[in-house]
């Protein structure tokens, strides 16, 4: 019966696009493995939704699966909600922590790249080993736990500005699947929006309203920086409040995008400065494999060879970093 449920799960997961359907044969495959796996992608992907499909059809379905989100808490609380508390001090009740209540089963790190450096260090030796120390004891745990992270964030420049630690990054990054944004495989889109659309119509007692075809070419060429979430959270609002049986684009609340301009993510963080510098290292990361020298691409970005190389080497950029 559990191993039904697992192929459900899997089932749930709309895969019309080629890059979805690869993602999803990768990952049928991973779940019967016992290594970490990472999970890689924008915010709204389906992160979490993959990672429940792995354990549903794991040997561990029958086991706890357990989600943390280490970007929502500070360090400290991270620390005893994942590894629990000994609760020596008075008027402290002891705690099982999200590693010890999923014994069997697997444990969801959700933003792994936010954990604290002293987090690190603590989840590494519990990789190596099995074993961790409550907060506030000596005692040696043990659990047979699956770890499956998953980032939005770029861990390898992370480990290269030193922000993340290296043998971490290894040790949960043996196993990869990578979610390509929304934008990326617009196959997804059409159907998707159609169970969205039915979803909600039932849920909230309204006939499934039909959608023109013009509101379909517009979700098909919009961008969906905040993607599947983003697409669902709009439809829901769209359909709740709709009064007529067809959607239209007017019905749809979407910040506006240009083509020639794009749009700002939301979640800008920081000055210009830092800005530019990250899309730079980013350009910069994605261009280098391509060009045999540093002069070659100093010639294609129409820089002198002095610049490009102070630039690769201020971003920690080389053969040994990235793939080439």
């Amino acid at each position: 019966a559990f191993r039904r449920y697992g192929q459900e799960s899997f089932a749930t997961i709309h895969n019309f696009s080629t890059a979805m359907r690869r993602v999803v044969r990768e990952a049928r495959k991973m779940a019967q493995l016992e290594a970490p796996i990472l999970i890689t992608g924008e915010t709204g992907t389906g992160k979490e939704l993959l990672a429940r499909a792995c354990h549903y059809a794991s040997n561990r379905s029958v086991k706890p699966f357990i989600a943390l989100s280490c970007a929502s808490l500070p360090d400290d609380v991270a620390e005893s909600e994942l590894f629990g508390y000994a609760g020596y001090e008075e008027n402290a009740a002891p705690k099982r922590g999200v590693l010890e209540q999923a014994d069997g089963g697997t444990v969801f790190l959700d933003e792994v790249g936010e954990m604290s450096t002293q987090l690190q260090t603590k989840l590494l030796r519990f990789l190596q080993d099995g074993t961790f120390r409550k907060v506030g004891d000596e005692n040696e745990v043990k659990v047979n736990v699956r770890i499956v992270a998953a980032t939005q964030k770029d861990l390898p420049a992370m480990v290269q500005e030193g922000a993340f630690r290296e043998d971490l990054y290894y040790r949960i990054n043996v196993l990869t699947l990578e979610i390509a944004p929304l934008r990326d495989r617009k196959a997804d889109i059409g159907p998707l929006a159609e169970h969205f659309i039915q979803k909600y119509a039932q849920q909230n007692g309204h006939s499934v309203p039909v959608m023109s075809e013009d509101c379909l070419r517009f979700l098909q060429d919009y961008p969906w920086p905040g993607n599947v979430r983003q697409l669902e959270n709009a439809i829901y609002r769209a359909v709740s409040l709709l009064d007529d049986n067809e959607l239209r684009i007017e019905h749809l609340q979407l910040p506006t995008f240009t083509h020639d301009l794009g749009y700002l993510e939301s979640d800008f963080e920081g000055t210009l400065d830092q800005a530019v510098k990250r899309f730079e290292a980013t350009l910069l990361r994605k261009l280098y494999p391509a060009y045999p020298s540093s002069r070659q691409l100093a010639k294609r970005l129409g820089l002198s060879h002095t610049a490009v190389a102070n630039k690769l080497r201020d971003y920690g950029i080389n053969r040994k970093t990235v793939k080439v």
